[in-house]
């Protein structure tokens, strides 16, 4: 069980990375960029969706992969923040 959770948590990271950098894609018109990650995000999300659904104990399966997600949101859009304020302190200088 723990291998199977821990599995679904570095999943639920890097589908949630991918997601988040989907939404950033997207919102830039990066059109094959965007298609490559959403592709991969939700075949991602559908292979966790049959985990969670088959697993007796989904409970804890959800609630890690929930956890995940947002672990995986922080890292994504913080590497943003830091790209940003590199970018202004390099236009200022």
């Amino acid at each position: 069980m723990w291998i199977k959770l821990t599995i679904v948590f570095i999943a639920g990271i890097i589908e949630t990375f991918l997601f988040t950098g989907w939404t950033l894609a997207a919102n830039k018109k990066q059109v094959w960029l965007s298609t490559i990650l959403m592709v991969t995000y939700m075949f991602t999300y559908l292979i966790i969706l049959d985990m969670a659904f088959a697993d007796k104990n989904s409970m804890f399966m959800i609630l890690s992969y929930t956890i995940a997600c947002g672990i995986g949101n922080f890292i994504r859009v913080n590497q943003e923040h830091i790209k940003d304020i590199k970018e202004n302190v390099k236009k200022n200088s």
